[in-house]
C-alpha cells in the first residue's frame, strides 16, 4: 500500500507541475531563460512537388523533401505545410523553436499548430534541454503566444517531464543538440548549430540520462567531417536514409531516387559513381562499427560536456 500511495504522489499534477518546474529552473541556470514564443515570427518552412509549391494539399501526399520525424497517426502525412523554425540565440546561447503542423489547415499557414518543441543549447558547456507542448486530438495551440517555459503556470501548457523522456528526443538527436533533414535543411541557414562541440542533457537524474551520448568515430572516415555518428537513430534508420539506402515515408518519386534520397552530404552534387568512390567505404565501415560498436577501428567515444 506505501508503495502503491507513493507512485500516486509521484503521477499527481502537483508532482508533475513540481517536476517540471525544477527541471526549468535547472535548465535556466544551465542554460537561460527561455523568452515567449510567437510562432509567426519563425521561417516558414516550404513543402513541394517538383520543386514547386503546389497549387493544393493533400492527406498523405509525397513532396520533395518530407519531415524524417513521425507526425503519428491522425496526422495528414509527412507533408503537411505550414510548420515554421524560430531561432531565438543569442551571442552565447542557441535556442530554436520548432512549430510543427500535422494538420493541412486553410490557409496552410494559419499561425495555429499540432505541436511546438524547443531544443536550448549552451555551447560552452554542452548543456541541453528539452520541452514540448502537444494539443490534444481536435484542438490546436495558438502560435502567436506560446509560454516561455519559465513563466509562472508553464507546466499547465508544457508536456510534463516524463512524457518528454518518453518521447525519446535525445534517440534521434544522439550527435547533437540540432539533427539535419532535407525538411530541416531548405532553412539550416536560419539557425545557430554547434556540431562536434559539447553536448550533454541537463538532469539525468529525471531520466534524460538514459539518453545515448556516446559516438563512433573511426579513422579518416568521409562521413565525419561535419558531425559525429551517434550510436542510436544515427546507426539506425538515419544513417540508411540518409545514403539512399532506405525509404523515406512520403517521398515522391525524385526524393526516392539519386540524389534526392541521398541527402548526406548536403547538397554534394555529386553523381552515382561519384558519391559511391567518395563515400560509399566510409558508409560501409560505420555499418560494420553500428553492428558491433566494440571493434577497436570503431572509436566508441563518450560525446562530453563541460560539467562531465
Amino acid at each position: 500500500m506505501k508503495r502503491f500511495l507513493i507512485l500516486l504522489a509521484l503521477a499527481s499534477p502537483a508532482a508533475a507541475e513540481q517536476s517540471f518546474e525544477a527541471y526549468a529552473a535547472q535548465c535556466a541556470a544551465q542554460i537561460a531563460e527561455i523568452p515567449e514564443i510567437n510562432c509567426g515570427e519563425g521561417v516558414l518552412i516550404p513543402i513541394t512537388v517538383n520543386g514547386a509549391i503546389p497549387a493544393t494539399y493533400t492527406k498523405d501526399m509525397t513532396c520533395d523533401r518530407p519531415g524524417l520525424l513521425p507526425n503519428g497517426a491522425g496526422s495528414d502525412g509527412q507533408c503537411v505545410p505550414g510548420s515554421r523554425l524560430l531561432d531565438l540565440s543569442t551571442e552565447t546561447i542557441q535556442i530554436t523553436a520548432m512549430c510543427r503542423q500535422k494538420t493541412i489547415r486553410i490557409p496552410f499557414d494559419a499561425l495555429v499548430f499540432n505541436e511546438v518543441d524547443i531544443i536550448a543549447h549552451n555551447p560552452a558547456t554542452g548543456a541541453t534541454c528539452w520541452y514540448q507542448a502537444e494539443a490534444p486530438k481536435g484542438t490546436s495551440i495558438n502560435g502567436m503566444l506560446v509560454p516561455s517555459p519559465n513563466a509562472p503556470g508553464a507546466a499547465d501548457f508544457w508536456n510534463p517531464i516524463e512524457e518528454v523522456v518518453k518521447a525519446d528526443c535525445g534517440g534521434c538527436h544522439d550527435n547533437d543538440a540540432i539533427m539535419y533533414s532535407p525538411f530541416i535543411g531548405q532553412v539550416w541557414e536560419e539557425i545557430a548549430t554547434n556540431p562536434l562541440g559539447l553536448y550533454y542533457h541537463v538532469a539525468p537524474e529525471m531520466g534524460f540520462g538514459a539518453w545515448p551520448t556516446t559516438s563512433l568515430q573511426p579513422r579518416d572516415n568521409a562521413c565525419l567531417g561535419c558531425h559525429r555518428i551517434g550510436i542510436q537513430s544515427t546507426c539506425g534508420f538515419l544513417l540508411e536514409q540518409a545514403t539512399g539506402q532506405a525509404p523515406i515515408d512520403g517521398a515522391d518519386e525524385w526524393a526516392s531516387t539519386f540524389p534526392g534520397n541521398t541527402f548526406m552530404p548536403p547538397l554534394h552534387g555529386q553523381t552515382q559513381t561519384a558519391w559511391n568512390t567518395i563515400f560509399q567505404g566510409s558508409v560501409k565501415d560505420l555499418q560494420s562499427c553500428c553492428s558491433n560498436p566494440e571493434q577497436a577501428f570503431c572509436n566508441m567515444t563518450p560525446i562530453l560536456g563541460a560539467a562531465e
